[in-house]
């Protein structure tokens, strides 16, 4: 789905957000609330925060209260940590990491890791809005 951001770049939302049944999806003209999740030259990666756009299973893994605190504590922003290539997105030029009970994406340029791979990730920021970690590959020094 396409989003108005105003922008020369297009904004989109994947087809696996949204509500399961195409007469549950928003209507064209509707206003709302989005996460950037990517943002490249040409595109731009949205999440609808308003859960009546989203898909049920769209972010339901998300933590909350004693759990997102603990999280947060745990991996404070430039947080160093290591993790485990769980899948790899190529369409995306994204893959997700597992670092002990938690995973996440990984945003990445060049050649994706391999499945299984220990690559090291520092916590940039976080989304109180999602309760995700917003990680991204540790540059080599």
């Amino acid at each position: 789905m396409t989003v108005d951001v105003n922008d020369p770049v297009p904004g989109w939302v994947d087809v696996l957000a949204l509500p399961e049944e195409p007469e549950q999806w928003p209507q064209l003209g509707r206003k709302g609330l989005f996460e950037v999740l990517q943002h490249r030259g040409f595109e731009i990666r949205l999440l609808p925060l308003d859960a009546s756009m989203r898909g049920r299973t769209a972010r339901n893994w998300r933590r909350w209260g004693h759990e997102w605190a603990a999280l947060t504590q745990r991996f404070p922003v430039r947080t160093v940590l290591d993790a485990t290539v769980d899948h790899v997105f190529p369409g995306n030029r994204e893959y997700t990491v597992r670092f002990g009970d938690y995973y996440e994406a990984v945003e990445y340029e060049g050649s994706p890791p391999g499945l299984g791979a220990v690559v090291s990730v520092v916590v940039v920021r976080r989304s109180e809005w999602t309760r995700s970690l917003i990680l991204q590959p540790r540059k080599k020094s």
